[in-house]
């Protein structure tokens, strides 16, 4: 349900079909209302078809800050769990977080802990500082973004100990432009020698700013080489749409996903299959397929953004998604959802 303007949910109500009784029955509820720059969900999950409260969620905006805070409905009332509070710089980007916990004794907000941010005259992260409340507040973990002299986009994370900043890991994301490649290596702080050591390798492979390959190393310290562990391709049409993604892993196996487009972009169908590891064969796995409103495109209808299965860059809204499952001789349909709209 929405308001008159149809552009503020204020309710909605999830239902079970009980095969065995032919009835439906309550799931889940949650009811939405709006005070000033506040937003209040309240959600209710079904008990004996009857609505209990489980969780409510609270968030404010202003121009510097947002506040989130989390109840749960326990003693039949709503109680204070948890508040996230965040300070905007200039540009709407975070600058610091606090995050309390509902001290129940004391009947208030604990601040438990708190981020900071730090950012370049450009804009851009430099740096984050994770603090955490003993006697005083304390340096915890630092997250540093940077460039090296070599061009490369490195992040560093650090813990603070023994009275000092210690890198535990690094990862260096080199941009090679001339065969349109992301290397990225990742290193790991080794105990034993306190110096950091290659862990993963991962390469991305782009063509025309698409990417058309991706693949995971891990680096074997004992035979001082890497070693493969999975690779992904992917295939797209004319329309820069993705049409196949296949993954191989280390272990022989793979998956492989088909797309399937209408003349209005809607995806359609979406076939999975597993490779044989002996045959090296695709198999057929399971199917989804789409159907959708031609007569209408989803601008024109409310509440599209709640169906998790509708693919947003799709112009119709869905009707039905149907999902089956091959049994090595046929498809057998083991699920059917339909979908409604109100028009705006």
């Amino acid at each position: 349900q929405f308001d008159a303007e149809g552009k503020k949910e204020l309710s909605k109500e999830k239902f079970k079909y009980n095969i065995s009784t032919g009835n439906w029955n309550k799931d889940y509820k949650s009811v939405i209302t709006y005070e000033k720059n506040k937003k209040i969900e309240e959600t209710y999950m079904a008990e004996e078809n009857r609505w209990t409260g489980y969780m409510k969620y609270e968030s404010e905006n202003t121009d510097n800050s947002e506040t989130f805070i989390i109840y749960n409905f326990k003693n039949k009332k709503w109680n204070p769990f948890s508040k996230t509070y965040t300070l905007l710089n200039e540009d709407k980007k975070n600058n610091i977080i606090e995050t309390y916990n509902w001290d129940i004794n004391k009947q208030k907000w604990d601040l438990e802990s708190k981020s900071v941010y730090t950012y370049n005259q450009e804009g851009k992260l430099e740096e984050t500082v994770d603090y955490k409340k003993e006697n005083n507040w304390i340096a915890d973990q630092k997250l540093k973004y940077y460039t090296d002299n070599k061009g490369n986009q490195v992040y560093s994370n650090l813990f603070f100990q023994n009275g000092k900043w210690i890198e535990q890991d690094k990862t260096i994301s080199e941009i090679d432009k001339v065969n349109n490649k992301k290397v990225a290596i990742t290193q790991q702080l080794n105990k034993e020698t306190k110096q950091l050591e290659n862990t993963r390798r991962f390469i991305q492979t782009y063509k025309n700013d698409m990417i058309e390959q991706e693949v995971q190393y891990s680096w074997d310290k004992d035979e001082k080489k890497w070693y493969k562990n999975y690779e992904q391709n992917y295939f797209y049409n004319k329309n820069k749409k993705l049409i196949r993604q296949q993954a191989f892993f280390n272990d022989g196996s793979g998956v492989q996903f088909t797309y399937k487009f209408d003349k209005n972009g809607n995806n359609v169908e979406i076939l999975t299959e597993n490779l044989n590891t002996k045959t090296k064969l695709w198999k057929l796995h399971e199917k989804i397929e789409y159907l959708y409103d031609l007569s209408i495109t989803k601008d024109k209808v409310i509440d599209r953004g709640n169906i998790n299965d509708e693919k947003e860059d799709s112009a119709n809204p869905i009707l039905e998604k149907r999902y089956y499952l091959y049994d090595g001789k046929k498809w057998i349909l083991a699920e059917k959802t339909k979908y409604l709209y109100d028009k705006k």
